[in-house]
């Protein structure tokens, strides 16, 4: 473990980012004894970037740090990324002490063995649904490699840390539809002038249902600020939901409309986004219809509720 020095002691206590171009020139820098700075045989560090990982809770687990031996080689994007690895990683860290947790109040209840496989059965597939959704999207992202494709997969990859995070306070059971829809276009509220309508009934969904839910949103939120409605100053979307009865049971019937943007028509080829909400959306009964109105984007979204 570093010592708790005036450049580390930020990080350690979980108040936020340090980016330096040259950390040797940051006010809180070599001020520490014995050594005022780099020990003896240290390897040169100039550029600085230290993000913390903080629990769901508040706790600070640990940091990521990363230096070069040249300035200015940490930018915002690079900010960014590592920013949505430290959240994923915080998630990863608290649902390995929830079962380990679960592991011993298993052992005192004397039922290891039956909880336990259940317990296992049940990270494993979370773990997994987890990784496929990331290299799905890694893999899309990057078959080309430009530099925007890279933002775009920072953006997504903070949409799924969002959403593991709003399912990990919930302890991976039912959450509610409202949560899932606010969080995942609060970003794009601030920066649209909250011109989003949200409206629906009370209803919850499993935790598979929220990823998805969530990462659907997050790209049709994205493709409103680059081609729809958020394109604009006058543009609005209102996003409302309802639980109509069909056979088989209910499900979640959430339409999405944009007005106020430019004038829409269908895409000659479907992208990443539709692509990934056509996979999503698999399943009996579940799919997304997309209408490219003249006055903008009109998509309804069907999905069953576990």
């Amino acid at each position: 473990m570093p010592r708790n020095t005036a450049v580390f002691a930020p990080t350690f206590a979980g108040e936020g980012v340090i980016r330096s171009d040259d950390i040797r020139t940051d006010p809180r820098y070599g001020h520490s004894a014995p050594h005022y700075g780099m020990p003896p045989g240290h390897l040169p560090v100039v550029s600085y970037l230290a993000v913390p990982v903080t629990s769901v809770s508040g706790e600070v687990l640990g940091g990521l740090f990363f230096a070069h031996d040249e300035p200015g080689k940490f930018t915002a994007d690079t900010e960014n990324l590592v920013s949505a690895i430290a959240a994923q990683t915080a998630v990863a860290m608290d649902n390995a002490r929830l079962h380990k947790a679960a592991q011993q109040e298993i052992e005192q209840r004397r039922r290891a063995e039956e909880s336990k496989e259940l317990l296992l059965h049940e990270l494993k597939h979370r773990v997994k649904n987890t990784l496929a959704t990331i290299q799905a999207v890694a893999m899309q992202t990057f078959r080309q490699a430009p530099r925007s494709e890279l933002k775009a997969f920072d953006a997504r990859l903070f949409a799924l840390s969002e959403a593991h995070d709003l399912l990990t306070q919930r302890d991976w059971k039912m959450v509610d539809v409202t949560h899932i829809v606010q969080r995942a276009v609060a970003p794009f509220a601030a920066e649209a002038d909250r011109r989003f309508e949200i409206n629906g009934c009370e209803v919850q969904i499993s935790s598979d249902r929220a990823l998805q839910l969530a990462m659907v949103l997050h790209e049709l939120a994205t493709n409103a600020v680059k081609y729809g409605a958020l394109s604009t100053p006058t543009g609005t979307v209102k996003i409302e939901w309802e639980l109509p009865e069909q056979a088989g049971g209910p499900r979640l019937e959430l339409r999405w409309t944009e007005t106020g943007g430019p004038a829409t028509s269908p895409p000659a080829r479907k992208g990443f986004g539709s692509r990934m909400i056509a996979r999503a959306l698999r399943g009996e009964g579940n799919g997304a219809e997309f209408d490219f109105r003249p006055e903008g984007l009109y998509v309804c979204l069907r999905l069953s509720l576990t």
